[in-house]
């Protein structure tokens, strides 16, 4: 009897495990993650500078431009509504703290004409004016962004991570919006 029990266990031990080790499979690991800290500066090409205008079509580095102000850093692979609808509601939370100095940017991991006036046109239209957009390339290597990632955001404060959200194509909707603006209601709460 004992045996036929310390069998079940090990069975269903088995597959709790099994089932954890799937479902830990399925999360999109993107960017740098919660706690840790920012893994260096990046130099895409402004479409739009929020803060500095004169800086369109030029490079500089946002994590050095916006220092140790909270930030929230989103890498998209190309525009869709779910990031339209993001970077609408980022625009306008970061119009309401100024004055805990948040800021967004919002990065288009493609480096080519098209890109470049697909996104100015896209700021336009939106009326987006107080999130910086911009286009790189693959984005920063040192951030580690998974090629399987539509969409990555880092919301970070004094070059620490504090939240990290990685969504595949189709992933990211209203709900996961929602969260990612909770995330970034919590870091600027902090701030104040």
């Amino acid at each position: 009897m004992r045996t036929r029990t310390a069998f079940v266990a090990l069975i269903a031990a088995t597959l709790v495990c099994s089932f954890g080790i799937a479902s830990g499979a399925d999360a999109l690991v993107s960017g740098p993650q919660a706690g840790s800290k920012l893994p260096g500066g990046f130099n895409p090409v402004n479409i739009t500078n929020a803060e500095l205008p004169d800086y369109a079509a030029r490079r500089n580095d946002y994590t050095e431009q916006h220092g140790a102000s909270p930030v929230v850093l989103v890498f998209g692979r190309g525009i869709t509504d779910p990031l339209t609808s993001l970077a609408k509601k980022l625009d306008a939370v970061v119009g309401k703290n100024k004055a805990a100095r948040l800021r967004a940017v919002l990065v288009i991991l493609r480096e080519d004409a098209e890109t470049e006036r697909a996104l100015k046109e896209f700021g336009e239209r939106q009326g987006i004016e107080k999130v910086s957009l911009a286009i790189m390339a693959d984005g920063p290597k040192l951030y580690k962004l998974s090629q399987q990632a539509d969409v990555t955001v880092v919301v970070y404060n004094r070059h620490k991570v504090e939240a990290n959200h990685a969504f595949r194509k189709g992933e990211l909707n209203d709900r996961a919006v929602e969260t990612i603006l909770a995330d970034v209601s919590k870091v600027v709460a902090r701030k104040r």
